[in-house]
């Protein structure tokens, strides 16, 4: 066999064997964004199911300043939509309404009031919500909410 026609059956071989290393490499790269996505999208979660956990705690430990962990809990929750389907957004548009609720009627039962009926009134909705948002934390519901998003099958392969 001539080098001349060695060379000519050896350079198919070698370009066929260099486009499979290649193949190879792009779908190892392919598999390691794939995972680096997950990842990131797994942190990003748990940004917000940390936030909505700190704040729910935070206000059943201190109920009379909602106010001041609202901006905390909006910040860490305002991406939420892009993250999470529907029903964790609406989880968390759920626990704002209460906590709202709750510093509303706070702050009106603290008011001088005429009426003792409107007063009663806000102190007993400030209970309702309290309770409500109590029973988030000792049924585990945040954490049932956010489950199907943070849960390790989905973060494996």
């Amino acid at each position: 066999m001539k080098p001349a026609n060695a060379i000519a059956t050896l350079l198919p071989i070698a370009t066929f064997c260099l486009s499979v290393a290649v193949g190879l490499i792009a779908c190892l790269q392919w598999r390691v964004a794939r995972n680096k996505l997950r990842l990131d999208l797994f942190d990003r979660r748990w940004q917000i199911y940390a936030a909505t956990s700190k704040f729910v705690d935070a206000i059943n430990n201190d109920p009379e300043n909602v106010g001041s962990y609202m901006n905390d809990f909006n910040a860490g929750t305002s991406n939420a939509e892009f993250l999470f389907d529907s029903d964790v957004v609406n989880y968390i548009k759920l626990v704002r309404s209460h906590a709202v609720g709750m510093r509303t009627a706070h702050v009106l039962s603290d008011e001088k009031q005429r009426d003792e009926k409107m007063r009663t009134s806000n102190i007993e909705r400030f209970a309702s919500e309290r309770k409500w948002l109590i029973e988030q934390v000792q049924s585990g519901a945040v954490t049932k909410t956010f489950a199907a998003y943070l849960s390790f099958a989905n973060i494996k392969a």
